[in-house]
């Protein structure tokens, strides 16, 4: 079965790290350039893991997070930051977020978490 990521971020570069990072053999990456845009591909397909950021345009990660798990449940949920509190951590926790990611990060960090992630239950 292949696995799906959606990374969020309002920075393309961003995005486009971490697409480039995973390499299309090992998962299939769609990204999206804010919540709404999140929201669309989330009702449209299934994610294994979704990667948001949590400061962005519109509604933030935390929120993204939130209607993510209303729809799909089973989804695994990593937030990425460069401005995260103590509060917006237990905050993103309780939205179903499972792992965070600090900014600036190195790709083989974000593809650390990924593998961790999607090892369970596999």
């Amino acid at each position: 079965m292949d696995r799906k990521i959606l990374v969020v971020d309002d920075e393309k570069l961003v995005r486009w790290s971490i697409q480039k990072s995973m390499g299309q053999k090992e998962c299939k990456v769609v990204s999206a350039a804010n919540g709404a845009e999140a929201m669309e591909k989330i009702e449209q397909e299934h994610f294994d893991l979704i990667i948001t950021d949590l400061v962005m345009p519109g509604f933030n990660g935390i929120e993204v997070a939130r209607r993510a798990r209303e729809i799909q449940p089973d989804a695994k949920i990593v937030m990425m930051t460069a401005y995260g509190s103590v509060l917006d951590k237990e905050e993103a926790r309780s939205a179903g977020v499972l792992s965070f990611i600090n900014k600036p990060f190195m790709v083989n960090e974000v593809r650390s978490v990924v593998q961790e992630l999607l090892s369970e239950n596999t």
